[in-house]
């Protein structure tokens, strides 16, 4: 069995067979592209964009009491954190800070309030598992140089935003380069990581692009590959999911969605999306994508600005994956956080010391 959008795949790499000679093909594109290469879009937009900031909806009162409750657990929340583990050890920058109560903010505990339907046990048991999580793993630090190789073919990236100003992140199925399921994950962590550091004020969710006209079984992963994202996206981040756009899909692709949708959670389902780029938008359909449910077929400009969408995915934008000069921005953008998140744990630290 094979996964619904298909973020990674399975491929030989030492002795690659005739068959898979578009990938290489594909890999020679995005590192050797003729003519002045376009930058990536990693900023969020200022308000001079006029672009539409997504609403946080409110707590209702009974989770805003569980909100209230879990804030004051804090302390023993992260109390007690497992130390780094070796295999994560293998991936991440050590001198890049932990800094939970960083992350512990208040719009962090209420998508956990929300995501757990109010529930107090349940929110505090799912902050306490992804605070261990992340004090084990360090998602935030990962290097670079370390899912690298999981990009040289631009498959799957971080660039640019919707009209609701929502990271946007691209996905090419058909430019599947790697097989090793533990690091094609690492690289969906680095890259949902780096589109939260770049979230507009007031925006909490991710848009996905995805580029269904090639897609195909043999280039999806496996569903315990899937089942393993899925786990970490709904346990770690909750409540980041804004939609999932499917871009001019294959009938039996839609025919397989018809299945298998049944057994989707119905609020990952109602955020799943099909595009015919000459479908004409409607306020309603816009103001659901903003929302991030209705109906599953909308139009282009229902969800995305088409001046700011790439052309693989029907829109004007002209850009085209460069590996040099998107790495660059990744290294940078790496070295810019590290650089701040240093700063700040110094910070801190002669901020205690001078209550002392």
């Amino acid at each position: 069995m094979r996964s619904l959008f298909g973020f990674g795949g399975k491929t030989e790499d030492a002795t690659a067979k005739p068959s898979e000679k578009a990938a290489e093909d594909s890999t020679a594109s995005a590192e050797q592209q003729s003519g002045p290469s376009i930058p990536p879009i990693l900023s969020c937009p200022s308000p001079s964009d006029s672009s539409v900031l997504q609403e946080i909806k409110p707590l209702t009162a009974d989770e805003q009491k569980v909100f209230d409750q879990i804030k004051t657990d804090i302390p023993e929340l992260i109390k007690d954190l497992p130390p780094i583990d070796p295999e994560a050890e293998k991936y991440i920058d050590p001198e890049v800070p932990l800094d939970i109560e960083g992350w512990l903010t208040d719009e962090c505990l209420a998508r956990y309030v929300r995501a757990r339907k109010g529930v107090y046990e349940d929110t505090k048991k799912a902050l306490r598992k992804t605070i261990e999580w992340r004090a084990s793993t360090r998602p935030h630090a990962l290097r670079p140089d370390s899912v690298e190789l999981e990009n040289r073919t631009g498959k799957m990236y971080f660039n640019g935003f919707d009209k609701f100003s929502r990271p946007v992140i691209y996905m090419y199925n058909h430019r599947q380069n790697t097989k090793d399921p533990d690091n094609q994950i690492r690289w969906v962590i680095y890259t949902l990581e780096m589109c939260i550091r770049h979230m507009c004020p007031g925006v909490e969710k991710v848009t996905l692009a995805i580029d269904a006209t090639q897609w195909g079984f043999s280039s999806s992963v496996s569903i315990g590959t899937a089942k393993k994202f899925l786990d970490i996206l709904g346990n770690h981040y909750p409540e980041r999911l804004g939609r999932a756009v499917i871009f001019m899909p294959p009938k039996f692709f839609v025919a397989f969605y018809s299945l298998v949708s049944p057994f989707i959670d119905p609020v990952t389902k109602a955020k799943v999306a099909f595009v015919n780029p000459n479908s004409p938008p409607t306020p309603q359909a816009a103001q659901q994508s903003a929302e991030g449910n209705g109906s599953p077929w909308i139009a282009v400009e229902d969800c995305f600005d088409r001046e700011l969408l790439e052309k693989d995915c029907y829109g004007n934008w002209d850009f085209q994956y460069d590996h040099k000069t998107y790495w660059k921005a990744i290294e940078d953008e790496f070295a810019e956080l590290k650089t701040e998140m240093i700063a700040k744990q110094s910070a801190n630290a002669q901020t205690e010391e001078a209550k002392q």
